[in-house]
């Protein structure tokens, strides 16, 4: 009888604390040697206008923003050195159409998304005519079994998929083609300990994490091949501030953000 008992304490545990686990939201970095950057800072506030005064200062200092996150009421930013990347410009609109609209000229002068963010009725891209795109198209969709599709075509129509972001209750798909990437898979999970036995078996196939985006209960992912990084991992916390801590501890060890997500 004592030993049932111990062994349904022990379950019950085992189930308050994937619980507890899938309850809390969580700061998610993914990391790499032989990123390609030489430097990188982690900065965050609270208001855009903030933001964009904090990107102006660091650029100064010769840094471009290699990742951007909204979550838990603030705007998170990588800045980085390094990767080929000399200059960028930062478009922000409100209205997807109007964001869409300008991209499409950017798009045609050369000027490629590094990474693109929505957060607080805000769609903010980060461009660079340093990336070393070929040609570059976007798919939007609110309906997440549709991604697949759009997706499929992209691949059929040989360009990558570059970046995944949720905003205005739609999915925005970032294709580009003369990237590096190679052998492309694309997930989708329903919590978070479901996304990290996916990302631990593509690891075990020797493929690395290029996007990772989560909305509406959904952790989104892509995978590849060829994506120049060494050794990477992910690592996360569920306060903003032990999260950095934990970056900075591996940072000593030559590790790099490469990408950033946040969810529950």
């Amino acid at each position: 009888m004592k030993k049932f008992l111990g062994s349904l304490f022990f379950f019950l545990f085992l189930i308050e604390s994937l619980a507890a686990f899938e309850g809390y939201h969580k700061w998610v970095g993914v990391i790499a040697q032989q990123s390609g950057y030489d430097d990188q800072k982690i900065l965050h506030t609270l208001q855009y206008k903030d933001l964009v005064k904090m990107i102006k200062k660091w650029e100064k200092k010769d840094y471009f923003v290699s990742d951007l996150k909204y979550g838990e009421g603030k705007w998170v930013m990588v800045v980085s050195k390094g990767n080929g990347i000399l200059s960028q410009l930062l478009l922000h609109e409100e209205r997807w159409v109007d964001f869409r609209d300008k991209m499409r000229a950017y798009f045609k002068k050369g000027f490629y998304l590094i990474d693109l963010e929505y957060g607080m009725g805000e769609w903010v891209g980060v461009f660079s005519k340093d990336i070393r795109y070929t040609d570059a198209r976007y798919s939007a969709n609110s309906d997440i079994k549709k991604l697949d599709y759009l997706i499929q075509e992209g691949w059929s129509d040989h360009y990558k998929l570059t970046q995944i972001t949720f905003g205005e209750n739609r999915w925005v798909l970032l294709f580009a083609k003369g990237t590096r990437y190679r052998n492309e898979y694309y997930e989708v999970a329903t919590s978070f300990s479901e996304a990290l036995e996916i990302i631990d078996e593509q690891y075990s196939k020797d493929k690395d994490i290029i996007e990772l985006e989560y909305a509406l209960g959904k952790w989104v992912m892509l995978f590849g091949i060829h994506t120049g990084y060494k050794n990477q991992k992910y690592i996360y916390a569920d306060r903003f501030d032990l999260f950095e801590k934990k970056l900075i501890s591996l940072r000593k060890n030559g590790y790099m953000i490469t990408d950033l997500a946040n969810g529950w």
